[in-house]
């Protein structure tokens, strides 16, 4: 039934049970161009819904709501009925937290703490008796949506996508009318580690006094973590290459483009009065790909940072004449909330050594491999191992496949974990191990250092640059599985002082990755970007 909606529209829509309205009667005013709310009102099963030009009491008659709508929209076959049971619970202004649509490619979800004046809402006869004895023009819906969203008394935001908008979205729609607004690009909206670290920017910059909208394609798993973060989100397909919405930004504060695949949009606001604020996540492997998009100057509106040198290098490599800040992202301490634990069953006993990340060329997990075979069998015997991630490219993926059908007593894979998973095997594991060729900053490795944990890293990192070898983790070089095995061997046969060294672990994260290093990097680099 729901075949064509996103992953969350979905969700959303599953929990809707089905509603017998039939005894609730609704007006509905649309004074403007409204053939497509004609033709949605048409489709409807039964005829509980007077569309009407008048909101005189005697154009209404029974109506016991109206909703109030200033635009041309699309109403799917369960909005009116979802409105009248709000109504019909007590409510007397009734709103939905996701609008989609706008000409069915741009979808737009308001988080509940920045809800502009909707497009529609359903209002109480009493309600709309309040609002037109206050209003100039008490038959003008814009100024009736913004009087009802501030004379209610019960509120229903209703979880669900409702109206499908015939025109292209605007500022009105994702921002209020006053305060200052910070406008973010992001590439995705998954689960990976670009668009996790950019979630933890938003309660930063709300705290700074900005309502925060991001721009992304459709949901990967994010989303939902921005909207409780408090951001307001624009999905579409292809937002990286629109012109139009990249409109937005020049409506906002401030702009955050988040990794170098912004760089079309960076280039179109080079020179713009708004401040851009471009932060590079991105390792030396997409750069061929998309240098001829970064601008050979930048406008004095565009200020980079980087999340480490290594990303730094990486726009060197191409720009060697940009000039780059350093801006380290920060992670929640997961070790101080409440999850679900999980015993994973993988350890035995054993010491455990993970690693985490899709599988691809230049996350090394075929170093990593050879590094185990390299161990001396009573040493390999002592701990195990464990592989997590998607099979990206096929090599990665049969040398772990081959490892673990030869070693299957303690070498293991599994494709993915659940967030709460991923927090048990940093609590529980010993040890965790980036064999990558090339990775700015990964993500997984500072998880481990939240709880703790120290990590084995290539020096194509950007957290080779922060730790301090045999103190908070272990550097290699060369790519070479022959340093990586001696290090592993170390670990293994030393467990007492590789746990001695948590404290020292823990103290980087502080130092470096913490919420609070974090708010405080970003307010500074916000502050001089815009001259606050």
């Amino acid at each position: 039934m729901y075949s064509s909606y996103t992953t969350l529209q979905r969700v959303q829509l599953a929990k809707q049970e089905y509603l017998d309205t039939q005894e609730v009667f609704l007006g509905v005013y649309a004074p403007g161009r409204n053939a497509s709310l004609k033709a949605s009102l048409q489709d409807q099963l039964h005829r509980k819904f007077l569309l009407t030009d008048s909101l005189r009491p005697e154009a209404l008659g029974s109506a016991v709501g109206v909703l109030l709508v200033r635009e041309d929209l699309f109403l799917m076959p369960t909005a009116l009925s979802c409105f009248a049971d709000a109504l019909r619970s007590g409510a007397d202004y009734v709103t939905s937290d996701a609008v989609f649509g706008y000409s069915g490619v741009t979808t737009l979800y308001h988080s509940q703490g920045f809800a502009a004046c909707p497009g529609c809402a359903l209002v109480s006869r009493e309600l709309l008796r309040r609002c037109q004895a206050e209003a100039r023009d008490p038959e003008n819906p814009v100024e009736l949506l913004t009087l009802a969203a501030k004379l209610r008394r019960s509120h229903v935001c209703l979880p669900l996508a409702l109206a499908h908008y015939e025109r292209d979205i605007c500022a009105e729609d994702v921002w209020s009318v006053k305060g200052k607004r910070v406008f973010i690009m992001s590439h995705l909206l998954d689960m990976t580690g670009a668009p996790i670290v950019l979630v933890s920017a938003v309660p930063v910059l709300r705290s700074m006094g900005y309502e925060v909208v991001v721009l992304g394609p459709e949901d990967g798993g994010s989303m939902p973590l921005f909207l409780e973060a408090g951001a307001t989100v624009i999905t579409r397909k292809g937002c990286v290459q629109s012109p139009l919405l990249w409109g937005l930004a020049l409506c906002a504060d401030l702009v955050l483009a988040n990794t170098v695949v912004e760089a079309r949009a960076v280039r179109a606001l080079s020179g713009a009065r708004v401040p851009v604020l471009w932060w590079l996540h991105d390792a030396f492997a997409g750069y061929p790909h998309i240098a001829h998009q970064i601008p050979r100057e930048l406008g004095e509106n565009i200020r980079l940072y980087s999340v480490g040198s290594h990303a730094a290098n990486a726009m060197h490599s191409v720009r060697p004449e940009f000039n780059i800040r350093p801006l380290i992202y920060g992670l929640p301490d997961y070790a101080a909330e409440k999850f679900s634990h999980y015993d994973l069953s993988y350890a035995g006993g054993r010491p455990l050594f993970a690693t985490v990340g899709s599988f691809e060329n230049r996350k090394g997990q075929d170093i990593f491999c050879k590094a185990i075979r390299l161990l001396p069998p009573e040493t390999m015997k002592k701990a195990s191992f464990l592989f997590v991630g998607k099979a990206a490219e096929a090599e990665m993926m049969d040398a772990v496949r081959s490892l673990t059908a030869d070693c299957p007593d303690n070498v293991f894979y599994v494709k993915r974990l659940t967030r709460d998973e991923i927090k048990s095997l940093m609590a529980q594991c010993t040890c965790l191990v980036c064999a990558s060729r090339d990775d700015p900053m990964p993500t997984f490795v500072t998880e481990g250092l939240i709880f703790g944990k120290p990590a084995i890293v290539s020096e194509h990192t950007g957290t080779a640059g922060l730790i301090t070898e045999g103190v908070d983790g272990f550097v290699y070089e060369d790519d070479a599985p022959e340093k990586l095995a001696e290090r592993l061997a170390w670990a293994i046969e030393h467990p007492e002082k590789l746990a001695a060294m948590r404290p020292a672990c823990r103290e980087l994260y502080e130092s470096h990755y913490s919420k609070q290093a974090f708010s405080d990097s970003l307010q500074q680099a916000v502050k001089e970007l815009t001259g606050e």
